[in-house]
């Protein structure tokens, strides 16, 4: 039937009153107008105008056709934002993959500053394991994903944040809360809980360990931090984790330094081959920021001299 320049034209004609006006609002001359509502008419089987005395009257016909032609363009112009929006990063959707503790540190952070400022933004926010944020990722299945190193997939690009270390989490009252750091050997008669051996951070700790035998003195297994520190409060043992998120979700744990350190990088991930949308990139350039002063202050810890 009509297409949409056909529309514009009609409408041009209906708001200025006459094929004149239409075609000076349009840019166009007053035969070329006439010719497209000619052509419309044709189309319709019925008049539009009836033309006389420099004025275009529209027929009932065109002034029922008018009422929705007005919602056609107003649906346009909803595009049209929507669009501009998208330009600036202001609208679209946005998925992200993250570990448990990860989504209550830094990145909650980062969230809620992108909200703020993109408030039409709707975002979808995944919980999984390292592995599984790896695999999501490079397959294209979400925008960005942050883990904790270590972590590698050939078909994802990975972005490191800052580097921090493992802790010792405890119940208020433990023996070893009055230290200021705990050695593997001050571990010997502990409960430790940990991630289970299948997990990364497991075989990163077992290197620290040398003169104690971590596999025998690990009384509880777990695959995720959450539930370490709860059993650690619960006075099961002491957890041996990455410290992001647990102050948050467990602010009364004791938390103390574990030395040697056992460093860990929370970093992002995305595929390789799949560009980020003007969205994704927009999030990244907030979360790298949100996630700035955790570097900064674990810099701090180590040398006071190197931040001034």
């Amino acid at each position: 039937m009509f297409n949409l320049r056909q529309l514009e034209i009609f409408r041009a004609v209906m708001i200025a009153g006459s094929l004149t006006g239409a075609g000076r609002q349009l840019q166009m001359s007053q035969p070329a107008v006439s010719k497209a509502v000619r052509r419309m008419e044709d189309l319709v089987g019925f008049a539009l105008f009836q033309r006389g005395k420099g004025r275009a009257q529209p027929t009932p016909e065109a002034l029922n056709l008018f009422r929705e032609v007005e919602k056609v363009f107003h649906s346009v112009g909803i595009v049209e934002k929507y669009a501009r929006d998208l330009k600036e990063s202001k609208a679209g959707v946005l998925t992200l993959a993250c570990t448990p503790t990860l989504s209550c540190s830094f990145v909650a952070d980062a969230i809620a500053r992108f909200r703020r400022e993109r408030p039409r933004v709707r975002i979808w926010l995944q919980i999984a394991k390292t592995k599984e944020i790896l695999d999501l990722a490079s397959s294209g299945q979400i925008d960005l994903g942050v883990i904790f190193t270590p972590g590698d997939h050939a078909g994802a690009v990975t972005i490191p944040l800052f580097t921090t270390s493992l802790v010792c989490v405890m119940a208020p009252g433990h023996p070893l809360a009055e230290r200021v750091e705990i050695r593997p050997g001050d571990l010997a008669e502990e409960a430790i809980i940990t991630n289970i051996q299948s997990e990364p951070i497991h075989e990163l700790l077992g290197e620290a360990f040398r003169t104690v035998d971590l596999d025998r003195q690990v009384m509880v297994g777990s695959n995720h931090t959450i539930s370490a520190c709860a059993l650690a409060m619960k006075g099961c043992g002491i957890a041996i984790v990455e410290p992001m998120g647990v102050a948050e979700i467990f602010p009364q744990a004791v938390q103390r330094r574990f030395s040697p350190e056992v460093a860990v990088m929370p970093r992002i991930v995305h595929a390789r081959h799949i560009a980020l949308s003007r969205t994704a990139r927009a999030f990244l350039a907030v979360l790298q920021e949100e996630a700035a002063p955790h570097g900064a202050s674990k810099l701090r810890q180590l040398d006071p001299d190197v931040i001034t």
